[in-house]
């Protein structure tokens, strides 16, 4: 039954990821956005709730005896600022259900590891189909492409309404892709066509991602994969340089046909790519330091970016730390000594981690100090793939002690205490049929409409009563 339970939790992934990219309307709300956070809401509650069994009985664990005597106080310190911080919001509900997702989606994280572990077969067949997922979406690219071509409107991008979220999700999938894990590996039972034809395959589907990012002017995602392969070829640079292969041939290929497509139509798709503007980033930052200077000890509380001055139609401000700083305060320092604490324990484990993995979590750190991508629901859940394989290299054999005990008893209460605090804010969003979020922005944040602390039925008179209401 614990293997039954533990496998049932690696396939929810995969099922949300095909949900989400398959466009299908498998949801009780009016909103996309809003039903894949209410599906996320609902995964890591799942995760949490069933992995507290696994966090009784793990046999792995991440930090040696001398470095778990650092986190257990960071961790007790951390929850009781952020908690307070929430407390002290102007809107305390918002600020305790941001800061609920983000420690579940922590934990799930630590659950997931454990599980990515325990099941490294499975685990990597599940890795490979969040890969390739995508293509759901995307195989209506070079359609829109064509379509571009010949006068019509050339949208591929389905039901993401806002196209720096599907490139945002995308982006782990591409290393994963890249990483060649589960049923797109080489076998040398298969035969020669066979290995040819899934090489051309995987190459082909990479050449569609690099693709949506050209058109999509996605700077913030092609940066971060630039950089991040660049880094992990300068580490590995008395090493095989093989991993290298798959991003530069797939990239070669992508930008020859985004300048061919160019020098037929010179109209860009999406954003330019060669734009030399900010896109409001560093006004974004500027508040969210201003905000911080104002706030420095506890912030003004989780998801309340979105409601300071000066006013800004932008829900978040394109950089995660900023968030953190801006929202949680001194917090933000805290969680940033833990984050350091767990790259310092992953130190001697750097060896055994495959490049491109390695350099998938440098590109989602990177990505996430330009963009939203730490804070939209799929996202977070294709980040979270990313980090938890990457965590699963650096675990060592469970070694008992009090400190041990006491660092798992504080995890399980908090997963038992912030459960509850989102499903007491959000559970009666969960059930709500035909609802949205509406603040007329269409700023997302937790909700499609950022500034929306809970969804709304869906009745035209109430629309047209706050459409009255923001008339000049």
């Amino acid at each position: 039954m614990f293997h039954i339970i533990n496998k049932s939790l690696l396939i929810l992934i995969p099922i949300f990821c095909f949900i989400v990219f398959s466009s299908l309307s498998a949801y009780w709300v009016k909103a996309p956005y809003d039903a894949w956070r209410i599906y996320e809401i609902l995964l890591l509650l799942t995760t949490n709730v069933l992995g507290l069994y696994l966090l009784n009985k793990k046999n792995h664990q991440i930090f040696d005896e001398k470095i778990r005597k650092i986190i257990f106080p960071l961790i007790t310190l951390l929850a009781t600022l952020v908690f307070i911080s929430a407390g002290q919001a102007d809107y305390s509900p918002r600020a305790f259900a941001d800061t609920s997702l983000y420690f579940l989606l922590m934990s799930a994280c630590l659950i997931y590891t454990n599980l990515f572990q325990n099941y490294k077969k499975l685990t990597e067949n599940i890795l490979a189909c969040v890969a390739i997922l995508p293509m759901l979406t995307l195989i209506f690219l070079p359609i829109a492409i064509w379509d571009r071509l010949n006068g019509g409107i050339g949208a591929w991008t389905q039901s993401f309404t806002n196209i720096r979220m599907l490139d945002d999700a995308l982006l782990p999938c591409l290393f994963l892709l890249w990483l060649r894990i589960g049923f797109l590996k080489r076998f040398n039972q298969h035969s020669r066509f066979k290995q040819g034809l899934l090489s051309i395959s995987i190459y082909s589907i990479s050449v569609i991602y690099l693709l949506n990012f050209l058109f999509h002017g996605a700077r913030a995602c092609l940066l971060a994969i630039f950089i991040s392969l660049i880094c992990v070829a300068i580490y590995n640079r008395k090493k095989s340089f093989e991993f290298l292969k798959p991003p530069t041939f797939s990239g070669l290929i992508a930008v020859t046909l985004y300048f061919i497509y160019h020098q037929i139509l010179p109209n860009p798709i999406g954003s330019d790519l060669a734009r030399t503007s900010s896109s409001g980033r560093l006004d974004l930052w500027l508040k969210a330091w201003n905000t911080w200077l104002e706030h420095p000890i506890l912030g003004v509380g989780g998801n309340h970016f979105l409601l300071q001055q000066p006013y800004t139609v932008i829900a978040h401000p394109h950089n995660i730390w900023l968030k953190f700083l801006s929202e949680w305060g001194i917090s933000a320092f805290l969680l940033t000594g833990l984050i350091i604490t767990l790259i310092f324990s992953l130190k001697q484990k750097i060896p055994q981690i495959p490049p491109l993995l390695l350099a998938g979590m440098i590109a989602i750190l990177i990505n996430s100090m330009l963009s939203g991508s730490l804070l939209y629901p799929v996202s977070q859940i294709t980040s979270l793939c990313i980090l938890s394989y990457t965590l699963s290299f650096s675990l060592r054999p469970h070694t008992a002690s009090s400190n041990t005990n006491s660092m798992k008893y504080l995890w399980m209460f908090l997963i038992v205490l912030f459960s509850s605090v989102l499903l007491i804010v959000h559970g009666q969003d969960i059930i709500c049929k035909d609802c949205m979020s509406t603040d007329w922005e269409g700023a997302p944040a937790f909700w499609d409409s950022g500034r929306a602390l809970h969804l709304e039925p869906y009745i035209i008179e109430h629309l047209e009563k706050h459409a009255n209401k923001i008339k000049p």
